[in-house]
């Protein structure tokens, strides 16, 4: 048995676990697009723990799971105070703070909590600009911009006193509890801005779910052409091309909506030759927002190829609805 991803040769001992085309931490739906036999146990643990865990943590996408009641906010499990996702307060006395979601048992929901950070009073203002405790400026910096010896000119937000104070003696700079230290917590209807940061791992995990719902329609005997071996490897290794795997495009997959703007709730995937009939593509937008396009096969080797699929995982219903060349969405049979 070989896998289509390491293509080594394997016993069948080595193929127990279920592929699932779309990650399961994106929803679970009915009759489930799934790959059994074809993907080894080796490179499904490895696709799990390097790509699908940053995918589903790290990621606005990922986020967008508890808004959606994908995922039980109980299960809320960030990697870390740091990442790919930057939240900053975009309001009020804690304007311009960076802040984190973590689970909070006492509320029972997902809750806001300032990151590790000292705040710098702007000179002949009152605002305070933030920088996080491993980012703090040099003293000249600090001493140009902002006016230190003023009462309060310093605070702390989400950590000990004693931490802060460290930090900045390492720079120079004295700090006495005359500043303020505000409380570890946010109150969680504060307005905030997200960003996020795009990177390799992020793309391979959605490579690989366009390389997965390609293989479960196409077959394994495809799949294993040498023409996708630039992608699989790219999903597998990280290894690169002379041109990206996968761009994000400024569209809606659905003709009928808007790019920007409300959308039907659920995740797309589909794969179809390009325009210029050379290569094979996949798109993938999860909760149908942002869409992703993946190069499968550039120059593919069979022209003869028709096939062409799309389908609608439905949230609503946990359905999975095909697509039509129209842009239409149908029940699958």
């Amino acid at each position: 048995m070989k896998c289509i991803y390491c293509l080594e040769d394997k016993p069948s001992d080595s193929f127990k676990k279920t592929e699932h085309v779309l990650p399961q931490s994106f929803g679970k739906f009915k009759n489930n697009l799934t790959l059994n036999k074809i993907v080894c146990d080796t490179c499904n643990q490895y696709f799990g723990d390097n790509l699908e865990l940053p995918l589903g943590r790290e990621t606005l996408e990922g986020m967008a799971r508890f808004d959606h009641n994908v995922k039980k906010t109980k299960d809320f499990k960030p990697l870390g105070k740091k990442g790919r996702l930057n939240i900053k307060v975009e309001d009020g006395p804690f304007k311009g703070a960076y802040a984190y979601r973590e689970y909070s048992e006492l509320e029972g929901d997902i809750v806001l909590k300032p990151s590790p950070q000292v705040g710098f009073k702007k000179v002949g203002g009152t605002d305070y600009e933030y920088f996080l405790l491993e980012n703090v400026p040099g003293k000249d910096y600090l001493d140009k911009n902002y006016d230190l010896k003023e009462l309060k000119s310093i605070v702390v937000l989400g950590c000990e006193f004693e931490d802060a104070q460290k930090c900045l003696a390492d720079k120079n700079i004295l700090f006495h509890k005359d500043g303020d230290a505000y409380p570890s917590d946010l109150h969680s209807t504060i307005v905030c801005e997200v960003t996020g940061t795009i990177d390799q791992i992020v793309f391979r995990a959605i490579a690989k779910i366009a390389f997965n719902y390609f293989v479960y329609w196409a077959g394994p005997e495809i799949g294993l052409k040498s023409s996708f071996n630039p992608i699989r490897r790219y999903i597998r290794y990280g290894e690169k091309s002379s041109f990206p795997f996968v761009v994000i495009l400024e569209k809606a997959i659905l003709g009928d909506e808007p790019v920007e703007g409300k959308r039907r709730l659920g995740h797309l995937i589909s794969f179809d030759w390009s325009k210029n009939g050379l290569s094979l593509v996949s798109q993938v937008s999860l909760f149908n927002w942002m869409t992703y396009s993946a190069f499968l096969a550039k120059d593919f080797e069979d022209k003869t190829f028709c096939l062409r699929k799309g389908n609608f995982f439905n949230l609503a219903n946990n359905e999975i609805l095909e697509l039509a060349p129209g842009d239409s969405i149908h029940e699958k049979g």
